[in-house]
């Protein structure tokens, strides 16, 4: 394993480590969940070459957690994987592939003053342009760490100040490679218990390590926020404004907008609907998709971030749909994206697409997933269009209290206008798998 590697995974033990370490009492008081596999996996195109495929077999293994904590001092969640491949013939190297989503939140003084940790590992393409092979991968990290203080000027109105330290950190793309500082100010009004408004003024200060290829800048945000709660329906709105400076004297300026909106009709259904328009950049993207709520991971999947130094204006709308009954869950969800970078235009674009997840429990012991991903990613400046499609199938079979096999197929596609880009692969991965719960 590369010495990089190496660091990564520390990391990951050590991140997991400390919040747990960081709980009180013990580390028993947490709950955690995990699950061990270990079988054997064919790739009819293990290279993702556009032509003279390498077909192989080879020994994949991988360990799936879930951490949770949540008491009156400490809520604390951290959720991931890590994967083994023992490839044949040394035609790559022997990998270890993983990702980690997490966040601490500690209450030191209640209602006063309270410290924020969250941690986002992920596996993301060396170059975008290129199929996901095994030499196209490199680990990325963002790490954040801060207080807030809390004022109760009344018991309608309150303010928040925070001040976060941010960390990002890529494998082999240095210029990603950023120290941050973060301050912010929010003043939040009470209208009713099911309705609020806030006022909110950002700062961030982003020094790169590679200042000949990266720009410094501080990045300027204001914006007013609305929310409100019902007991079927949840809606959010964000309205301002946001200024790029550069050091060198260059600035870049654009509205901010910002729409969420959840309606449950009943405990089965729900629909969400997001849009934006608004800066960002791959930091803040790995912080902001750090979920509470979320599962176990069941595979470690290689992102499609363009992982660089440039911040990006992003406009978006999607949408998603699910139902859960006892037997079976289904999710649909549709989106269209225009990105268009400050720095450099090359990796402008606009994409469409569409998910879509469906679990049905066959019987007690015996369940069936279908997945599905298609994007279209139109690069405006390269003239090049690339369509993806991702699907697959997985049948696991509990044949004891904690133990099941699992058999995995998935077939993945990719027709590109770029000449020897457009690629197909098939996958099919036979497993048993050890859980604690």
């Amino acid at each position: 394993m590369q010495p990089k590697y190496q660091c990564a995974y520390l990391r990951v033990s050590v991140i997991a480590a400390s919040i747990l370490a960081c709980m009180p009492g013990t580390a028993l008081a947490a709950r955690v969940d995990y699950t061990v596999d270990l079988g054997m996996e064919w790739n009819d195109n293990v290279t993702l070459a556009p032509s003279d495929p390498i077909d192989q077999r080879y020994l994949r293994s991988g360990l799936g957690f879930l951490v949770t904590e949540t008491n009156s001092a400490v809520q604390a969640h951290a959720d991931g994987r890590i994967e083994y491949r023992d490839y044949e013939d040394d035609i790559f190297t022997d990998t270890v592939d993983g990702t980690l989503s997490g966040s601490l939140n500690w209450i030191a003084i209640p209602q006063r003053l309270f410290f924020l940790v969250e941690d986002n590992l992920s596996v993301q393409p060396v170059d975008a342009l290129v199929p996901d092979a095994p030499g196209n991968r490199q680990q990325v990290n963002v790490f954040s760490a801060g207080p807030t203080l809390l004022f109760n000027w009344s018991p309608t109105l309150q303010g928040q100040a925070e001040i976060r330290y941010v960390n990002s950190d890529a494998e082999v793309t240095d210029e990603f490679n950023s120290q941050r500082l973060a301050l912010a100010l929010r003043t939040i009004k009470e209208f009713s218990p099911t309705s609020r408004a806030s006022l909110n003024v950002q700062a961030q200060r982003v020094d790169f390590e590679d200042d000949v290829v990266a720009r410094d800048y501080n990045r300027y945000d204001i914006f007013g926020r609305y929310s409100r709660t019902l007991a079927q329906f949840e809606l959010g709105t964000d309205l301002g404004y946001s200024r790029i400076d550069y050091r060198q004297g260059e600035s870049r300026s654009d509205p901010l907008f910002r729409f969420d909106a959840t309606w449950n009709p009943s405990e089965r259904h729900h629909l969400t609907v997001l849009a934006s328009s608004q800066f960002s950049d791959t930091a803040v993207d790995a912080l902001s998709s750090i979920e509470a709520d979320a599962t176990m991971p069941e595979n470690v999947l290689t992102g499609d971030a363009i992982v660089n130094a440039s911040p990006y204006e992003v406009r978006s709308l999607e949408m998603e749909y699910g139902f859960t009954n006892i037997r079976f869950d289904f999710m649909v969800a549709p989106y269209v994206q225009k990105r268009n970078y400050v720095d450099s235009d090359e990796f402008d674009q606009d994409n469409h697409g569409v998910r879509t997840d469906f679990h049905w429990r066959l019987r007690r012991t015996l369940t069936l997933g279908l997945y599905g991903t298609y994007e279209s990613l139109d690069y405006t400046q390269l003239d090049r269009q690339d369509d993806t499609l991702r699907v697959g199938a997985t049948l696991r079979y509990h044949w004891a209290p904690r133990w099941s096999a699992g058999l995995e197929w998935e077939r993945y596609k990719r027709d590109s206008t770029a000449a020897g880009q457009s690629v197909s692969q098939n996958l099919v991965y036979l497993s048993i798998s050890y859980s604690n719960r």
